[in-house]
């Protein structure tokens, strides 16, 4: 029997947990892996103890084993050990893309009540069939029945999950039609905030009570959804307000239900064909982003103020923004002037204002493609219950969580994106999507993206214009090409689609594809001018380049002319030439590797035929010192392949 006895003194207590720490960083520093501070100690803890138990076995049949014999055999040993555990927590703890951590005590509060909720949504997903096989086939979620079922299990989980569902509403372009559709009709119900919690939040970010920061505030809440509820309120200044409040706490209910979503989408991907066919992890990541820019009312005020001056910029009459009232906006509380109108799908509301159908119709169209293509913003979701009409007849933008920021470089791409559109030009059309896609647009096959193109617009665009559809194709041509896609151009199409719906219900005999070729032709001419103007435009632009270009073209050929310029072509890139070195490297590193493995082998087999002596000891401590630094070299190349994997997963 195998007895172990450590008696140490306080000093050789500190040099034991010393010899821990540097087993477990000198194991990183030989791995070239990057570990916290508590994984290499807890690596170095158990692998220490490791390489302890298994010298002492070594040294079991010694009579009186030398204290430096044990440590040598210690430390080797428990090195390799700890370098194993390493791995193995790599594997095991992947690092996850960094993100904004909520508070500790939100963290807290949402492990403890993560299990029962989980128990709570898998009961309710039984309840309505959504457990099981069910929905193994690539179709399933596309029917109207498994549709409503999913709907109906949204409504009856509440929360966040009516808030998901909501949210995927919008995306027509990952979500099947069935499910759009139902979607669109969840419904919050969520009961309101007793206005004695409203007060307290609102006396936490203002500083002061509601009824020193209001001339008046209403305890009746106007609306109440599932991130915050609204009341009216008056300025001292006689400005009617509405004030919109953070539920207490949401953050807890948001990251709670979060994670079952995360849970949920992964273990349907695993056993559900369907699931993977939706990419349904990567909706749930969508959706969770989504509600968690949603919980930041200065970030959702900015957007606010954005969308305002693009409208105003727009100039179009009866369409107009909601100001923010930056003084008394803070994390959790938002003021906006108060809109008195009712949204676009009263027909009562619509047919009592004064002015017809087609006039609003035609308005919103235009506000909405001259505010994206002028300064680059638009309203992402723009659905009928974000756009208010009011007595007279004006149409308010609300809802600014939902608001789409257009880079300069995308808006120009799309600019020729949407010419190429209306003339019917394919090569219009690819080169926006080349250059939207930044460095990996030159790298495409222009033949080949041309000709998708070209075959997209015979299908879809004989006698209709601009079809806001073709935007949905073009995404997945983009995606066939592998070509990335900026964030703000799959915004736009989706929002084009919301927006077709929006039009449509307003005024039903509109056709969206004749009317937005037009005002887009129009729009283009308004801002290039003729022809001739635009040459001008452009020669001026590129005068510059044009001065310099003779004598640069002089400098090279003198250059070339005296050999002072040599033309060579690069096989690889530098990033491909390390990537391909450190292959290399890892592929000589295992081969040395493994060799010394079978030496170090064949030294243990000359000990045994030696039977003992001092040529035997020789041989085993020789083979020793192989098994280590061989598998040193081979565990170092298993957690670099390792790491590469856990940063593929990241990215």
């Amino acid at each position: 029997m195998l007895q172990l006895e450590i008696d140490l003194s306080p000093v050789e207590w500190l040099f034991a947990v010393l010899f821990v720490l540097g087993v477990g960083i000198v194991s990183g520093r030989i791995l070239g892996v990057s570990r916290g501070f508590l994984r290499a100690t807890v690596a170095g803890v158990l692998g220490s103890l490791l390489g302890l138990l298994t010298a002492a076995v070594v040294l079991r049949d010694v009579t009186d084993p030398d204290g430096a014999e044990l440590l040598v055999l210690t430390f080797a040993f428990g090195l390799i050990a700890t370098m194993v555990l390493s791995i193995a927590l790599e594997v095991v703890l992947r690092r996850r893309r960094a993100a904004r951590r909520p508070r500790l005590r939100t963290r807290a509060r949402t492990v403890a009540t993560i299990g029962g909720r989980l128990v709570e949504v898998t009961l309710i997903a039984r309840r309505h069939g959504l457990a099981g096989s069910r929905l193994t086939s690539h179709s399933a979620f596309a029917t109207p029945e498994t549709a409503g079922r999913v709907a109906r299990f949204l409504e009856d989980c509440g929360g966040m999950f009516v808030k998901f569902g909501q949210i995927a509403s919008t995306r027509a372009d990952l979500l099947p039609p069935a499910l759009v559709t139902s979607l669109k009709d969840l419904q919050s119900n969520v009961k309101p905030v007793p206005v004695a919690q409203v007060h307290v939040v609102l006396e936490r970010e203002l500083g002061r009570p509601a009824e020193k920061a209001f001339a008046t505030f209403s305890e009746e809440p106007l609306a109440a959804a599932s991130i915050g509820q609204t009341h009216v309120a008056q300025t001292f200044d006689g400005e009617d307000v509405v004030v919109k409040v953070r539920r207490p706490d949401v953050e807890v209910g948001v990251a709670r239900d979060a994670a079952v979503l995360r849970w949920a989408s992964r273990i349907a991907e695993r056993r559900s064909e369907a699931a993977r066919a939706l990419r349904l992890v990567r909706v749930s990541e969508e959706l969770v982003r989504s509600v968690g820019k949603e919980l930041d009312y200065v970030e959702e005020a900015a957007y606010g103020r954005a969308l305002h001056a693009a409208i105003t910029d727009a100039h179009v009459e009866g369409v107009a923004v909601p100001q923010v009232r930056g003084g008394m906006t803070t994390d959790a509380v938002l003021v906006l002037e108060r809109v008195r109108g009712r949204p676009v799908s009263d027909a009562a509301a619509v047919d009592g204002c004064g002015v017809p159908r087609a006039v609003l119709a035609d308005r919103l169209l235009r506000v909405f493609l001259s505010a994206m293509f002028d300064s680059g913003t638009f309203h992402a979701d723009p659905h009928p219950g974000n756009i208010l009409v009011d007595a007279d007849g004006t149409l308010w933008f609300i809802d600014f969580g939902a608001v789409g920021i257009i880079d300069a470089v995308t808006l120009r791409a799309l600019q020729l994106v949407g010419i190429g559109l209306g003339t019917g030009e394919p090569g219009l059309i690819a080169r926006g999507l080349r250059d939207m896609s930044g460095s990996a647009g030159p790298a495409v096959n222009v033949v080949v993206l041309e000709s998708e193109i070209s075959r997209l617009l015979s299908e879809q665009l004989v006698g209709a214009g601009f079809d806001p559809r073709t935007l949905q194709n073009l995404l997945e041509i983009m995606d066939r090409q592998s070509l990335p896609v900026p964030p703000a151009f799959t915004l736009i199409a989706r929002a084009v689609v919301t927006l077709e719906g929006t039009l449509r219900g307003i005024d039903p005999a509109i056709s969206l594809a004749r009317t937005a070729t037009e005002r887009f032709s129009s729009h283009l001419q308004s801002v290039e001018g003729d022809a001739s103007e635009l040459a001008r435009r452009e020669l001026l632009r590129a005068l510059p380049s044009l001065r310099v270009l003779p004598a640069l073209v002089e400098d090279i050929a003198l250059q070339l002319r005296s050999g002072l310029v040599r033309l060579e072509v690069e096989t690889l890139t530098p990033a491909r030439r390390t990537a391909l070195t450190g292959w290399v490297d890892q592929v000589l590193f295992a081969g040395i590797g493994s060799v010394g493995l079978l030496t170090s082998a064949l030294f243990f087999v000359g000990a045994g035929l030696a039977g003992g002596g001092r040529t035997a000891t020789t041989l085993i401590a020789i083979g020793s010192i192989g098994i280590v630094l061989s598998s040193v070299m081979l565990l170092r190349v298993v957690a670099q392949i390792v790491r590469r994997q856990s940063d593929a997963v990241e990215s």
